[in-house]
């Protein structure tokens, strides 16, 4: 038998293996956290440009009513606003609802997005969703008209 010799060596490799894995562990969880609020900070950035274009989209298509009504006090336009293929494909749902000089559009998901855009509403007064509820992206489309009696623009959901 061979006597056994005690070696420091063993011992200090051991911990310096323990370490080693403990900085790695904490290195992996910085880059984890990072990368986690990086991806959160772009998908809020995406939701708020997304609000815009489609606040954007909704206040060109409502000012071509209302001109129309401007230049033809006695006609009765209305415009299907084709929305809900376009939130498909970009992957969004949000909810419009009118203000009083304006409309608003809030992103549901990814949450984060709101943008209310304010344009001359002459002759109208106001927008104004069915009961007042604000709509939802998933109906196909949304119909705005202009109701002369009332002297409001109406959005109503399209199936």
């Amino acid at each position: 038998m061979s006597p056994l010799t005690y070696d420091d060596s063993a011992a200090s490799q051991l911990i310096g293996y323990v370490y080693t894995a403990l900085i790695s562990v904490l290195i992996l969880s910085s880059i984890m956290l990072t990368s986690s609020t990086i991806i959160n900070g772009n998908v809020s950035n995406t939701a708020q440009e997304e609000a815009e274009q489609l606040a954007l989209y909704f206040q060109l298509a409502i000012e071509d009513l209302l001109n129309t009504v401007r230049e033809h006090p006695t006609a009765s336009p209305v415009i299907r606003l084709e929305t809900g293929i376009e939130a498909i494909n970009h992957g969004i749902q949000y909810k419009v609802s009118g203000t009083e000089g304006g409309l608003k559009v809030t992103t549901l998901q990814p949450r984060g997005g709101s943008f209310e855009v304010t344009f001359p509403l002459y002759p109208a007064t106001a927008i104004e969703t069915k009961n007042g509820l604000p709509l939802k992206s998933t109906t196909s489309y949304i119909v705005a008209h202009y109701d002369n009696d009332l002297k409001v623009v109406k959005l109503t959901p399209g199936n």
